[in-house]
């Protein structure tokens, strides 16, 4: 079980700055080895965002005597303590993010007097960023450019590159540019701008990046904002020179015909095709949805983009590893910020070690979309981290007033599932509010060592004889064809644009939270409200829907998977004649075989038939909890996590009585608790299970 900590370490009460972490001290690599963990997400030398030269200090400058007083290190010496103590620092590339931070200097800029928190402390204000550190503005501060790349850096068409921000960024159709806005803190001296990652330049200069970490001692690679050309698409772009070559070749590798006004394919600039035909980048944003495919060629040019994400991934991890080897002599681990475990995510999955990513739109109750992140992990490991919201800052409120309840709740609940959020350490609270999520490390320290002492109980083999499909393919168009209309909620959603006299763009564009394809997600979020045993089958090119994937189970259950391909429908079928039973919800693709076909205004009848098949176990009392069932290997494994949550004492209250129907009979009883509860009792009955007093969560192992 990996106990990962989302380890950015930000102050409290002030502001998250990207992309430079906090400096750590040792009892920061104290307190991660008291919690037991074994890898630290997010955590340290994230700064050749901002140049090279600023990496290089970060990760080996000397540390003056008053900081070392009090522990400091720098993030090299970091690794190295994290290392002894058998923890895995995993250094972060952000990938989509170009900084310019404001700064101040004395007169002949040989010292920096203030950076990014600007003081008034001299006359002399300038920048600190990747420009400025490509050109070797500051040699009294930082280093030569040239120390990093001896020969230079080479342009796609070979060029030598001069201002890396200039060649680096992202540009819309309109030559504007395009900002991560959401890293950014309002009023503040600077600006985070967004790559595109299709140029060769850039993935050179990341490669380069990767290295450095690597010789400081890294333990692990952790790549931020794997599908960052999905930024750049909804934010109207990029339309640079590479970009325009790329998708020439894309054409003519693709046999896509051209519209018959634009031209012979050797000579076609798609920039200057759109904009002769009167396009401007308000008619490109994520906000126009399908509008957006009546543009000539658009969706090829969406898909041509969308393809180098894979590419890029595959690049970096493989130069990750193969230069670990040869310097270092051992593996070097790989993950990188799948975010919601979108379909477009399916190509990236084989180049990781670990899948990580952010889970947004936390609520009090999601165990059908930890169910659907377990089939999705298939069988390899995860350490993800909290996208903040609304509920996250209640719940920071409530641990400030000494109350751990829903946090604890909200850490314990995909574990219940086989799925893994990490421990947050001063994590990202977005700049949504001017603080950083910390939790309770005293209750840390508890959990961490009995998760390890429990660990038999948590063995990710959940028992059920229903399997709910997530057809890949099918997701990923939806994801395109039919962005945010269909009952979804959206993430920072522009419904409307006016780009009069606007000089940069940073919109997220029209973004489901939940992933698109709503249906699959509402039946089993349904499904886990009715406490329905169930395992979640993700198929994907990469994944195959076969024969043995599907032994098991008496029931699958196949929503809206219009796009599924010829081969997946052939297993189904096969499954079907071959005594299993197959039911659909909503699109199906036309050859499938099925039992029973329900629509989306019925689904709730399907759950119903769902609910009334028999399974190994049954919850019997209603209430607000829900379950997991494991197989141990020498038995059964039962988790109850208790969604009764009191509003007015903000704790969660105990489940009085709760009883459980099974068919298999057990002989032995032990349970346990977390946090402690001495109420809780758990007697095997005549026809399954009784639990008494059930807290925040407890396990019952049955054998």
């Amino acid at each position: 079980m990996f106990k990962g900590i989302y380890f950015m370490g930000w102050y409290r009460d002030m502001w998250n700055y990207h992309p430079s972490l906090p400096m750590k001290n040792q009892q920061m690599v104290e307190d991660a080895a008291d919690i037991h963990a074994d890898m630290l997400i997010w955590s340290c030398m994230g700064s050749g965002a901002i140049g090279l030269p600023y990496l290089d200090r970060e990760a080996n400058d000397e540390i003056s005597p008053r900081l070392r007083l009090y522990g400091f290190m720098n993030d090299s010496e970091f690794c190295e303590e994290c290392r002894k103590r058998g923890i895995k620092v995993f250094s972060v590339l952000w990938k989509a993010q170009l900084w310019e931070f404001g700064a101040e200097f004395n007169n002949n800029e040989t010292e920096l007097l203030s950076l990014n928190l600007l003081r008034n402390a001299s006359a002399n204000h300038g920048y600190i960023g990747m420009s400025e550190l490509s050109v070797n503005k500051y040699p009294h501060i930082f280093s030569p450019i040239e120390k990093y790349f001896p020969r230079g850096l080479l342009d796609y068409k070979g060029n030598k590159v001069k201002d890396f921000l200039q060649e680096f960024k992202a540009v819309s159709l309109e030559n504007r540019n395009i900002l991560s806005k959401w890293l950014m803190v309002k009023g503040h001296d600077h600006k985070c701008y967004t790559p595109c990652c299709n140029k060769e330049s850039y993935l050179s200069y990341m490669k380069r990046n990767v290295e450095m970490m690597i010789d400081a001692g890294a333990g692990g690679l952790h790549i931020d904002e794997f599908a960052s050309q999905k930024h750049v698409l909804s934010n109207a772009g990029c339309f640079c020179p590479e970009c325009m070559e790329n998708f020439r070749q894309y054409l003519k590798k693709n046999r896509i015909a051209l519209p018959e006004e634009a031209g012979e394919l050797k000579d076609f600039d798609y920039r200057e095709y759109l904009l002769r035909k009167g396009y401007k980048d308000e008619h490109l944003l994520a906000c126009n949805a399908n509008k957006r495919w009546k543009i000539p060629l658009y969706r090829s040019f969406v898909d041509m983009q969308m393809a180098t994400v894979e590419y890029v991934i595959r690049e970096l991890s493989g130069h990750a590893k193969k230069y670990a080897k040869e310097t270092r002599g051992e593996d070097f681990p790989v993950t990188a910020n799948l975010f919601q475990c979108f379909p477009f995510s399916w190509e990236c999955k084989k180049h990781l070690d670990i899948l990580s990513g952010e889970k947004t739109d936390i609520r009090p109750r999601q165990d059908g979309w930890y169910k659907f992140a377990f089939g999705w992990l298939n069988g390899k490991e995860s350490c993800f981290v909290e996208d903040p919201n609304q509920y996250v800052r209640d719940m920071a409120e409530d641990m400030k007033n000494g109350i751990n309840d829903r946090f604890i709740r909200f850490l314990l609940e995909p574990i219940a599932h086989g799925f893994h959020i990490a421990f947050p350490y001063g994590s990202w609270l977005q700049n949504q509010v001017k603080d950083a999520l910390w939790p309770d490390l005293r209750m840390l320290r508890k959990l961490g060592p009995w998760l390890d002492e429990h660990e038999y109980a948590f063995p990710k083999n959940p028992v059920a004889e229903i399997a709910v499909l997530y057809d890949a393919n099918s997701a990923y168009e939806n994801v395109w064809s039919e962005p945010s209309d269909r009952g979804t909620t959206t993430y920072n959603m522009v419904e409307k644009v006016d780009l009069t006299d606007v000089e940069e763009l940073g919109m997220q564009g029209a973004f489901s939270v939940d992933g698109q394809f709503c249906n699959f997600f509402r039946l089993i979020q349904s499904m886990s409200d009715c406490n329905i045993l169930y395992n979640v089958i993700f198929e994907s090119p990469d994944e195959p829907l076969t024969s043995e994937r599907l032994k098991g189970y008496k029931t699958v259950i196949v929503p809206d998977a219009f796009m599924m391909d010829d081969k997946t429908v052939q297993v189904l079928n096969t499954y079907r004649e071959e005594g299993g039973s197959i039911y659909t919800l909503e699109r199906k693709a036309k050859a499938l075989q099925c039992d029973n076909g329900y629509s989306e205004e019925n689904m709730g009848d399907l759950v119903q038939a769902m609910a009334e098949q028999p399974q190994e176990l049954k919850a019997v009392s209603k209430g607000e909890y829900g379950i997991a069932w494991h197989d141990t290997g020498y038995g059964r494994v039962l988790h109850i996590v208790n969604y009764q949550y009191n509003e007015e004492t903000h704790r969660i209250d105990l489940l009085p009585r709760l009883e459980f129907q099974s068919e298999k009979r057990f002989s032995k009883v032990k349970f346990s608790a977390f946090p402690e509860n001495p109420d809780v009792k758990a007697i095997i009955t005549e026809t399954g299970i009784e639990v008494i007093n059930a807290g925040i969560y407890t396990i019952v192992e049955l054998m």
